[in-house]
């Protein structure tokens, strides 16, 4: 093959003139006629029996045309795909202060509100459960009737953990603790749905799994699914806050029953109250190492509060527990890990997915380790690294690993890690300068044991123009872009020539959720696979044309090449002979991710096998009198496999960043016996871009030899992930005291630095 026309080049986001237009069309700019005004009511106490509800008074408002409560909901009053717990409308008691107990339709928004203030509740409040160790009790109340309060509780071990320990030279051991963090997206959760003449539900929403939506709006309305159809606009950002179903599933049942269509969209404040965070994680870790370096074991107890309700517990704690030992040689490790249910914020997916909280431990745990073995941290991670052929903890041998290292040292290249001790490190009475890294490791796709697949139908017309159909959800990480680079690619057309239709589950096939870091590699490998049986098409015709063997024709940029030279015949007169022929230029393909059969099993549940990895350092300035922590510098090196859209990599790598600077030192929910006392952008600190320093960002590229189309792996979740351990690690060499809880804000460094004071206690 020729070197490639469309994959690696820089090129801009279908739909990324609408956007910077304002033409794109979000959820709330969506109009249709007779559209109604939808509203939750929201519970206000974190625990209560409902003792009474009427609806009655705000049904007789005039313009009200639908209150539903929990008793008008024709299916199964539920929400999740997994593990189907939490009610759309609650029933006899709430358990959160995001739990809703009425929906209303409307006229117009006056209307509406009038409506929910209309509505009788009667509450009697209960005693909420709020600190994971009590509703670990036995006599703890339980939050969901007849169901525990341990979500989950396992432990994985692997070697001889003991022994090990009882051989160590020193043994690190820490407790950490993380807490609410708020997705922020742009465009809140908002939906819009209409039932046409014929009895269909059509449901645009904001989402991340249009036909997983699909799936439980059909069940909440007792509908087939083939009378409900999920479309997904452009999307103001997720993160993860949108892969379960949210306000889609009341619009919906709104829009049935009142025979119109109704638009839902939460307010912000509505927004932080109810919608998922990302778990706060209670981590015990203890780190056993050798005197010349080795890590010898690692040992870990994890307790996550997952709020009252299931969402994504399983998976994201399953997840920590798969990165707890880091991208090292770890050969003793156990983790315990165990979910909670808690009437605090409901916890769920967000970017990363428990490697964050895993990361800000073990990357902290090898600095404490460097430090106390007297040692470069740089050269503790090195000797310790994956490489290739490494078999992890988890049972995965690593196929493609020399990253690791690669980019540790390409980052202390970049931050003059070497020379670092030359620089000033007090320029003035008050200021402590310093300088930490983390490096990681982060899977890309579900992982085993999980149904990793992906549909996608590609069709080239007579002028040789493609229309491409997924469902997969663009919520900014650029899935769109990548398929219609790959799919210009493989059929030799010009970028533009590429027409990607948005998600909708009426005109493609399910493509899964937009999660994981998985989309790239799933659904390229669809749009590959359905490129090819196009491709065998036009270069069939061509090799009858040009009378040479199919194997030395090519297809790029349009035109027909042979032995590496312009034949004169173009891509466009193919498909105009096919047209005229018969002969068929449309696929449809659906990809699954399979292990091949050399590879070992492992012996960590859904292990995932495809690595990325990744390194940051942080130059921090600390203000010793304020503790104001200022970042400096920031060196990112990821590892992407390789590169089908550059732009886009380095787009992922710069917002990841930003994203995880507030992760480290600003961003909170505070939490107090399960009321959120900041649920505005106003309270909730969040970066802004004069927090944000110079980005030094660089991109390896080592392929995925097995499951990544053209080598390609995820990038989207990576880059959120090291940031926070590699500010921390920056701090303790700035002042020399560590810290144990994020946000690392301005009252925990001076709270640290308290401790370290002549005459403080130990702590």
């Amino acid at each position: 093959m020729t070197a490639p026309a469309v994959v690696g080049r820089w090129v801009s986001a279908p739909g990324a003139a609408e956007i910077v237009t304002g033409d794109a069309r979000y959820c709330p700019d969506i109009r249709l006629p007779g559209l109604l005004t939808g509203k939750l009511l929201y519970a206000p106490h974190p625990r209560a029996r409902i003792a009474r509800l009427d609806v009655g008074k705000a049904r007789a408002i005039p313009g009200v045309h639908a209150v539903l409560t929990h008793a008008d909901i024709p299916g199964e009053n539920s929400y999740l795909y997994a593990e189907p717990d939490q009610p759309l409308l609650a029933e006899d008691e709430v358990r959160f202060q995001g739990d809703a107990v009425a929906a209303v339709a409307a006229e117009d928004e006056r209307t509406a509100a009038a409506a929910l203030a209309a509505i009788e509740v009667e509450y009697e409040p209960l005693p909420g459960v709020f600190d994971p160790l009590e509703a670990m009790r036995e006599d703890a109340p339980r939050i969901v009737a007849g169901e525990d309060n341990v979500i989950m509780r396992e432990v994985y071990r692997t070697g001889d953990v003991e022994a090990a320990f009882a051989a160590a030279d020193v043994v690190v051991e820490n407790t950490y603790r993380t807490r609410w963090a708020e997705h922020a997206f742009l465009e809140t959760e908002g939906a819009v749905a209409q039932l046409d003449d014929e009895g269909v539900l059509t449901v645009y929403s904001s989402c991340q799994a249009p036909h997983r939506d699909r799936m439980q709006i059909a069940r909440a309305l007792g509908l087939p699914e083939s009378r409900v159809r999920v479309v997904t606009p452009y999307i103001g950002g997720a993160f993860g806050g949108k892969d379960e179903a949210h306000v889609q599933m009341h619009a919906a049942l709104l829009a049935h029953a009142a025979r119109r269509p109704v638009r839902l969209i939460r307010d912000r404040r509505e927004s932080i109250l109810t919608h998922v965070k990302r778990h706060p994680i209670t981590v015990e870790c203890a780190t056993a190492a050798s005197r010349d370096g080795r890590i010898l074991a690692v040992r870990a107890r994890a307790i996550a509060d997952a709020g009252p309700y299931t969402n994504a517990t399983y998976e994201v704690v399953n997840k920590f527990g798969e990165f707890i030992g880091g991208p090292y040689r770890v050969e003793n490790l156990e983790v315990e890990k165990i979910g909670v249910r808690t009437n605090n914020p409901i916890s769920g997916a967000f970017r990363g997915f428990g490697a964050p909280q895993a990361a800000f431990v073990y990357e902290s745990q090898m600095d404490d380790v460097a430090r106390e073995l007297g040692m470069d941290p740089l050269e503790l991670r090195l000797l310790n690294g994956v490489e290739t052929g490494t078999r992890m903890y988890t049972g995965v041998v690593v196929r493609a690993g020399d990253a690791m290292k690669a980019s540790l040292r390409r980052a202390a290249e970049l931050i003059g890690w070497q020379g670092r001790t030359a620089q000033e490190r007090q320029p003035a009475p008050q200021l402590r300068r310093g300088w930490g890294m983390a490096t990681i490791l982060k899977g890309s796709g579900l992982g085993r044991g999980l149904g990793d697949h992906a549909g996608v139908v590609l069709e080239m017309h007579r002028d040789a123009s493609v229309v491409l159909r997924s469902g997969a959800a663009d919520m900014g990480q650029g899935i769109v872009t990548v398929m219609a680079q790959l799919a210009a690619e493989r059929l030799g057309v010009e970028y533009d020539a590429v027409r990607v239709v948005r998600a909708d589950t009426a005109q493609a096939p399910d493509a899964g959720a937009s999660c994981a870091s998985r989309q790239a590699m799933v659904s390229g490998n669809a749009v590959l696979a359905a490129a090819d049986s196009i491709r065998a098409t036009l270069l069939g015709l061509a090799a009858r044309k040009l009378r040479r063997d199919q194997a030395e024709l090519d297809l790029r940029a349009g035109e027909v090449w042979a032995d590496g030279e312009p034949s004169g015949l173009t891509v466009r007169e193919l498909a105009e002979r096919a047209s005229a022929w018969g002969y068929p230029l449309h696929a449809e393909h659906v990809s699954h991710f399979e292990y091949p059969p050399d590879v070992p099993e492992a012996s960590y549940r859904f292990s995932q096998e495809v690595f990325q990895f990744c390194t940051q350092v942080a130059q921090v300035l600390v203000d010793c009198e304020t503790g104001q922590v200022q970042v400096e510098r920031l060196v990112a090196v990821h590892d992407a496999g390789r590169m089908i859209n550059p732009g886009g990599v380095y787009g992922q790598i710069e917002g990841g960043l930003a994203q995880g600077i507030g992760y480290a030192l600003t961003e909170e929910l505070v939490v107090s016996e399960g009321r959120t006392l900041n649920p505005s952008l106003e309270n909730y600190v969040i970066p802004m871009a004069l927090d944000i320093p110079a980005l030094e960002m660089d991109v390896l590229e080592f392929p995925e030899p097995v499951g990544g189309p053209l080598g390609a792996k995820g990038i989207a979740e990576s880059p959120i992930i090291p940031t926070a351990p590699a500010i921390r690690n920056a701090i303790l060499d700035a002042v020399g005291q560590p810290l144990y809880e994020l946000p690392m804000t301005a009252e925990r460094v001076l709270a640290a630095l308290d401790r370290a004071a002549p005459g403080a206690e130990d702590g």
